[in-house]
C-alpha cells in the first residue's frame, strides 16, 4: 500500500495490475470508497487507486472552483498515474459524474465503468428526485457521534446497528474534514460539467453497470434510468430499500455488481 499524492491530489494505491480507479461523492474522501472496496477478495488481482478530490480528504483545493477544472485536474493525473494502460473506473454520486466524463475523454482506455447514484444533471433545480424514507430495522446505539445521528437518518434507508456503524466508517471521515468553502463554491458557481450532454458517450468496448437506489432524493433514478438504458452496453439496476448512500444500505448489491463488471471486462 502506498500513500502518496500527485500534484496537490492525495492517493492511496494498492496491488498491482489492471488499475481500478475510485472516485468518491461530495463532502467525502478516500475512506468511503477504501474502506468499503477492499473488503471485496476479487480485487486482489486489480490495482486499486483510491483519490481525495481537490478540496475533500487531505487533498488541497484548486484555484479554479469548477467541475472542469477538477476534471482537468483528475486527467492530468491519469496521465501520470495510469499513462496509457487501459483501466476501470468507479464513481458514487458526483464522483460517478466525474467517472462519466474521463469514461469519454478516455474512450479507447476505459474498459469498464461502474457508478452508484451518479450526478447526471448538475443543475438541481432540474432533476427529478424520490422520497427518501427510512426503514427501521432497529435502533442504533450512539455511542460517540450522535450528533450525526440526523444526518444518518436523513440519508441512509435502511436503519439499524449495522449501516449507523458502517456510515461511521465510511462516511463520517469525509465530512469532517470536508473544505465547506471550497465545495460550496464549488455547488454554487461551477457544478456543471461544460461536457455535460455527452457524458453517456462512451468507447463501443466500455461496459458501463448503473446502480440506483429507489429512494434517492439526492439525485434520483428516472434521469440516469432513461439516459443509460439507449446504451446497449450499460446494465442499469434500479435497488430496491435503497436511497443515495446505496453502498450502505445494500453492500452485497454493489460488490455483486462490481463482480460481474470484473467478469464481463476482464479476460
Amino acid at each position: 500500500m502506498i500513500d502518496t499524492e500527485y500534484k496537490g491530489i492525495k492517493y492511496t494505491s494498492v496491488g498491482n495490475g489492471t488499475a481500478i480507479l475510485f472516485i468518491h461523492g461530495m463532502f467525502l474522501d478516500k475512506t468511503t470508497t477504501q474502506g468499503f472496496f477492499e473488503n471485496n477478495s476479487n480485487l486482489s488481482q486489480f490495482r486499486r487507486i483510491y483519490i481525495d478530490l481537490p478540496g475533500m480528504g487531505d487533498s488541497i483545493p484548486i484555484i479554479e472552483v469548477s467541475s472542469d477544472a477538477i476534471l482537468k485536474t483528475l486527467i492530468s493525473f491519469i496521465n501520470h498515474i495510469i499513462g496509457s494502460n487501459q483501466f476501470i473506473i468507479y464513481g458514487h454520486s458526483y464522483g460517478g459524474y466525474l467517472a462519466q466524463a474521463i469514461a469519454h475523454h478516455y474512450q479507447n482506455q476505459v474498459i469498464g465503468v461502474l457508478i452508484t447514484c451518479p450526478v447526471v444533471i448538475a443543475n438541481k433545480d432540474k432533476r427529478i428526485l424520490e422520497e427518501h424514507k427510512n426503514e427501521f430495522i432497529n435502533k442504533p446505539q450512539p455511542e460517540k457521534n450522535d450528533s450525526f445521528l440526523q444526518d444518518f437518518t436523513e440519508m441512509n434507508v435502511i436503519i439499524n446497528q449495522t449501516s449507523w456503524l458502517a456510515y461511521q466508517k465510511l462516511i463520517l471521515p469525509g465530512l469532517k474534514k470536508a473544505n465547506v468553502a471550497f465545495i460550496n463554491r464549488l455547488e454554487e458557481e461551477g457544478y456543471t460539467l461544460s461536457s455535460e450532454r455527452k457524458l453517456t458517450e462512451f468507447g463501443n468496448d466500455t461496459h458501463v453497470y448503473v446502480l440506483l437506489g429507489h429512494h434517492d432524493h439526492v439525485v434520483g433514478y428516472k434521469q440516469q434510468f432513461k439516459l443509460f438504458s439507449t446504451n446497449e452496453k450499460s446494465t442499469v439496476a434500479l435497488i430496491a430499500h435503497a436511497g443515495h448512500n446505496l453502498m450502505i444500505d445494500q453492500p452485497e448489491i454493489v460488490h455483486f455488481y462490481l463482480n460481474q463488471l470484473i467478469k464481463n471486462t476482464v479476460r
